[in-house]
């Protein structure tokens, strides 16, 4: 069993970016996937780490770090989701991930396709209207 939450200290923000071996990004917010015991009251371990920036306009993801082993763990999609998610109800409508952020191919894995300027992103309207057909021309241009 697993959680999402956000991370509220920059403290443990920049402990576990530095556990996953990522960089941490000071000005940045954070939402972690920990796993959880199975009675679901004590955190067993870390999983994955998403930074962001966000304006009214766009969100940013600068990293999605992996605990080594856990790269293809659904509780790593269902964080990025899940700050997508956050976002979304904030009414910021576009969202995109430095190419660093990942692996090209979990990248392209969580939807996000190349936009007319180049970048990364998810056109979250676009999104969340139709999710599960969300490809290459609903993207933002």
């Amino acid at each position: 069993m697993f959680q999402v939450t956000p991370v509220r200290s920059r403290d443990l923000q920049a402990e576990m970016a530095s556990a996953l071996g990522c960089p941490f990004f000071e000005n940045t917010f954070a939402f972690c996937a920990v796993e959880l015991s199975d009675d679901a009251k004590e955190v067993r371990g870390l999983i994955a780490l998403c930074q962001f920036t966000y304006s009214p306009e766009e969100v940013v993801i600068r990293s999605v770090g992996v605990m080594p082993g856990s790269e293809e763990d659904e509780a790593v999609t269902v964080l990025v989701r899940g700050v997508m998610a956050f976002l979304n109800k904030a009414e910021i409508p576009y969202v995109y991930i430095d190419e660093t952020a990942a692996p090209a191919d979990r990248i392209k894995k969580w939807s996000f396709r190349k936009t007319e300027d180049g970048r990364l992103g998810i056109d979250l309207r676009k999104f969340y209207r139709a999710p599960c057909h969300y490809n290459e021309e609903d993207s933002r241009g």
